[in-house]
């Protein structure tokens, strides 16, 4: 019976001290992940901004780059796909208020190291830049779009393309174009 007791008030005991420590380190985590994701938005935009506002949709949310004079300079988007080689791939997508993309930034993926991890890698990504939804075919060269694969990534390829995508249509489904030009 002791051996009962013993283990319950040391199973007592470590339950309540995981508490406690999920507890005081909740909040830091969570000024930590903001930290993070404000130098990513600073990443993608070629320009510095004064204010950012968040607005937070039931499907994603966005950040809206404002300078001095309170002008849209750019607007960023959360935005994933689960078509990843190794699943899920999170991207950051920025694009001016005209939604010309100005970069992304990978938030998260699993792909293969030196194979798909390269669709966070500078080359890759400019190609990208200044394209709308309009005015490219989305899929890769190899099924005759305008994306360049990766060699023997074509598959994390095509996912960056297809959570490019999601993060543009969710831009234009919050940002109507009419009243952005």
């Amino acid at each position: 019976m002791r051996p009962i007791i013993i283990l319950t008030i040391v199973g007592i005991l470590s339950a309540t001290l995981l508490a406690v420590v999920e507890d005081l380190t909740r909040e830091p985590i969570a000024v930590a992940k903001e930290q993070m994701k404000r130098k990513a938005i600073e990443q993608i935009f070629p320009f510095t901004f004064d204010s950012l506002n968040t607005v937070t949709t039931e499907q994603t949310t966005f950040y809206e780059a404002y300078n001095q004079d309170n002008t849209l300079e750019g607007i960023a988007v959360e935005t994933s796909t689960e078509e990843g080689y190794s699943g899920l791939i999170e991207i950051l997508l920025g694009v001016s208020p005209e939604q010309k993309i100005l970069g992304y930034k990978v938030l998260y993926h699993r792909e293969t190291p030196g194979l798909g991890d390269k669709i966070d890698k500078p080359k890759f990504k400019e190609q990208f830049k200044g394209r709308t939804l309009e005015n490219t075919n989305w899929t890769v060269k190899k099924d005759g779009g305008d994306i360049d694969e990766l060699t023997a990534a074509t598959i994390s390829s095509k996912a960056v393309a297809n959570a490019v995508v999601k993060g543009l249509e969710y831009i234009n489904e919050q940002y109507p174009k009419s009243s952005v030009e």
